[in-house]
């Protein structure tokens, strides 16, 4: 298509590089850092008329009541709410986190954002420290592959039989999260399951410090004041290596404009 127009929007600063990546003679992006899809976007859209639109990972607050300017927009998505859903299903979407290259060379760059932000916090070295890790999907896998090769001791805890029997084959000490058995309290612990599963009942097994890196980061079911530290880490290869998740995040959606 010539002189297509591409709105590239979102705080995560892969999305600025990214927006600078799509740029071509035939094509004329614009980049717009914002976390919500308010009456000001509304007003851009409306003057830019983009034909192409990129969401940002996790999904835009939205404070409008109807988005303008859409009718005839492809839509590029991370996570969407039901709202978001109801109000693209009219619109032509693609959503980035389906495609699995991309998925896992993401998970691989939140794995390193992980050991960097460890670093900066805990002002610690990896070698002959105790990791768990709750859940054992893409992020999970690459992290406990990095903290073994840097010579931690790796727990992981899940729910599915599958998950547990999987990091056994790895050759991790694997426990089922619901056996009661379990105690973590002299671990560095890290969730990357995408689900509210702290409750009152697994409190007694988390320790102080609980890291957060599931893909749809809000684990806790409890107050996290009765924690002594929450930390929240969404949008980790953005933060410390935004050229290189631009990169991924560009060639998935190139790949899908060449299908």
């Amino acid at each position: 298509m010539e002189n297509e127009k591409w709105l590239v929007i979102g705080e995560d600063s892969r999305l600025k590089e990214l927006a600078a990546m799509l740029r071509s003679p035939s094509r004329t992006v614009f980049y717009k850092r914002t976390s919500v899809w308010n009456e000001e976007l509304n007003k851009l859209v409306l003057e830019f008329q983009p034909n192409k639109i990129v969401l940002p990972i996790l999904p835009l607050k939205i404070e409008v009541e109807q988005l303008y300017g859409i009718s005839q927009v492809k839509f590029y998505t991370g996570r969407l709410t039901m709202h978001w859903k109801q109000l693209l299903a009219m619109n032509k979407s693609i959503c980035y986190l389906q495609q699995e290259s991309f998925i896992w060379q993401n998970a691989r760059l939140t794995a390193e954002g992980f050991i960097a932000t460890f670093y900066g916090l805990e002002q610690k070295c990896i070698y002959g420290q105790k990791f768990t890790i709750a859940g054992f999907g893409r992020i999970a896998k690459m992290l406990a592959s990095l903290l073994v090769k840097m010579g931690a001791d790796v727990h992981i805890v899940a729910r599915s039989v599958v998950q547990v029997s999987e990091a056994k084959a790895y050759g991790y000490k694997a426990t089922n999260l619901d056996d009661r058995k379990w105690s973590i309290h002299e671990s560095i612990f890290i969730n990357t399951i995408p689900a509210k599963w702290i409750t009152e009942s697994f409190r007694e097994h988390i320790p102080a410090t609980l890291y957060d890196l599931a893909s749809e980061p809000g684990c806790l079911d409890i107050d996290a004041e009765q924690l002594q530290t929450y930390v929240l880490l969404p949008s980790l290869p953005g933060k410390y290596f935004a050229h290189d998740a631009a990169k991924i995040l560009c060639k998935a959606i190139e790949e899908e404009e060449n299908c």
